[in-house]
């Protein structure tokens, strides 16, 4: 893998996970699904998530009022060939729920939890880079 490779790979996995974070917070389910691979699997309280459909079906039964915000950290992409990577890293999230959706700031609430999170993404023909396995493990928090 050239060095262009390398990098390219790199910064295109780290655009697929803040894509997803970003996708999640905003309440963009259909997002959310779209980056998962079509075989892939998330991991998800208790719960595999098996492609997008599992996903979106998953997301739509969270509360309306729910508002997130994952803030990724230490995020480490590690490529395995031009098409293949692996990724680590840490979110610190933050959740409000309310009885509807809120509009204008929140009030802050206390971190929810800090996770470790392990994933392998795959690009496909067109260049896009899709989640293969995603799984996460707190590592503070309830």
């Amino acid at each position: 893998m050239t060095d262009l490779e390398h990098w390219a790979a790199v910064t295109g996995c780290q655009q697929a996970i803040h894509g997803f974070y970003l996708a999640l917070d905003g309440g963009d389910f259909d997002a959310v699904a779209a980056c998962m691979a079509p075989q892939g699997v998330w991991h998800r309280q208790g719960r595999a998530l098996q492609g997008p459909a599992d996903v979106r079906a998953a997301l739509a039964d969270r509360p309306a009022g729910r508002t997130t915000a994952h803030l990724v950290q230490n995020l480490v992409i590690d490529p395995d060939g031009p098409d293949r990577a692996a990724a680590r890293y840490m979110t610190l999230v933050y959740r409000v729920d309310a009885a509807a959706p809120q509009a204008g700031p929140l009030p802050m609430p206390p971190p929810l939890s800090i996770s470790l999170h392990h994933e392998r993404l795959s690009r496909t023909p067109d260049g896009r880079w899709l989640v293969e396995e995603k799984r996460g493990q707190r590592r503070f928090g309830d």
